[in-house]
């Protein structure tokens, strides 16, 4: 690892935000130097109790749920109902360089810490946003979570299933784990853009917005013009070549046909199926398709890999260069010796055992990140955060006793 300053080192960052979603921008951003202070109410983050909804503790010093999305980051509670708190948060914001929440904007008005109230105060602070909707519209007072706005407003949940199947149920907040991904980009951008204008700007994404755009081919195939119907059925898929089949050994394999007008006299030859390469109905997907001829041959595949275990299929898929993989378990990653060796997992020591905890998925060559930090107690770095803004002793005692700040 480089010894090179930590690439973010210097950017401070007011997080007034709970749950997942922003707090793991605000996560990744700490995790490469940003000095991120997450303001919690004095009852602190709902997700400090969540965890014990996946059976995990969610005790002060072994919380791994809330640490997963708030490691690296300093831990501060103010009550800004308090006039003495809301102006310690202002204080803040003064010393910053961006604001980061996903407090629901009607919240944020009556409070006067919309956008247009703080960038009179603070031209030149990057106001980061984040929405389950969005931030007009109907719906933009809604409260959104991954699994309403991202997985079934946008049909996601719906159409990756087979017809008439049950919804999918995703993993817990996938959508706002990926969202967050658009979310740091646009913060990242907003400060390089600032860069070179001197001023701040208005940083929002939403939940929807992020999952309308993961689904972009079929927001666009799905319309009438193109007709393209979901959700597929078993013998209908939108490639035979990139579908799921289940091995002889009762483990599902998918290949994936790169290119299969190329690909498809090799495939012909490895699945024992010579129409493939003689039958000009087969010739593309789509002629495939327009002739009705795809679940003949879907069902001749099932057929064909059903005859051999998952390793031999492997190692012929290996031999000819095609993408595959086999279907797996969540619970299989921690024993992925791939994911190890390019460290996308690291051993974490709690208080009763050993956890395995994901990276943040990118990494930069010349400049170090921070450790992973097991987080404590609602407000834990308070007094130094406030010693550190130019509160004396004598007035954070009278933030205390005022029950300003926790």
């Amino acid at each position: 690892m480089s010894e090179f300053n930590l690439p973010l080192e210097g950017i401070r960052v007011i997080e007034l935000a709970s749950v997942v979603a922003a707090p793991t921008a605000g996560r990744i951003l700490a995790h490469f130097g940003a000095e991120v202070i997450k303001i919690e109410a004095p009852s602190g983050d709902v997700l400090r109790k969540v965890g014990d909804m996946h059976w995990l503790p969610i005790e002060d010093g072994n919380n791994p749920l809330f640490d997963l999305f708030n490691s690296g980051k300093q831990l501060m509670a103010i009550d800004l109902k308090n006039p003495s708190g809301m102006q310690v948060l202002m204080r803040l914001l003064e010393q910053a360089d961006v604001f980061l929440t996903n407090t629901r904007m009607r919240s944020l008005e009556k409070m006067g810490l919309d956008y247009e109230s703080i960038t009179q105060r603070f031209p030149k602070l990057i106001y980061a946003h984040f929405s389950g909707f969005g931030l007009t519209g109907p719906d933009r007072d809604r409260p959104g979570y991954d699994t309403t706005a991202f997985w079934m407003r946008t049909g996601a949940c719906g159409d990756a299933v087979l017809p008439g199947d049950f919804p999918a149920r995703p993993s817990y907040a996938f959508g706002d784990i990926a969202t967050a991904g658009y979310f740091l980009s646009g913060i990242l951008t907003a400060l390089l853009g600032r860069e070179r204008s001197g001023h701040g700007t208005l940083v929002e994404t939403s939940l929807l917005n992020s999952g309308i755009w993961m689904s972009t081919p079929y927001v666009v195939n799905t319309q009438a013009a193109y007709g393209h119907r979901l959700p597929e059925g078993r013998y209908e898929p939108w490639n035979p070549f990139s579908d799921y089949y289940l091995c002889r050994d009762g483990k599902y394999i998918c290949p994936i046909a790169k290119l299969y007008p190329k690909d498809r006299f090799m495939m012909a030859e490895i699945f024992e199926m010579p129409e493939l390469a003689e039958d000009p109905d087969l010739a593309t997907i789509s002629s495939m398709k327009k002739s009705g001829k795809e679940p003949a041959v879907v069902q001749k595949l099932e057929q064909a890999i059903a005859k051999k275990d998952s390793e031999e299929w492997i190692r012929i898929f290996l031999e000819h260069d095609i993408p595959y993989e086999t279907v797996r378990q969540i619970s299989d990653i921690v024993n992925d010796e791939q994911a190890w060796a390019n460290g996308y997992l690291e051993n974490v020591r709690y208080p009763d055992t050993e956890t395995v905890v994901p990276v943040p998925p990118v990494k930069l060559s010349d400049y170090r990140r921070k450790p992973y930090r097991i987080q404590g107690r609602i407000g834990a770095d308070t007094e130094a955060i406030l010693a550190d803004a130019g509160y004396s002793e004598s007035e954070i005692s009278q933030l205390r006793e005022n029950h300003a700040v926790v």
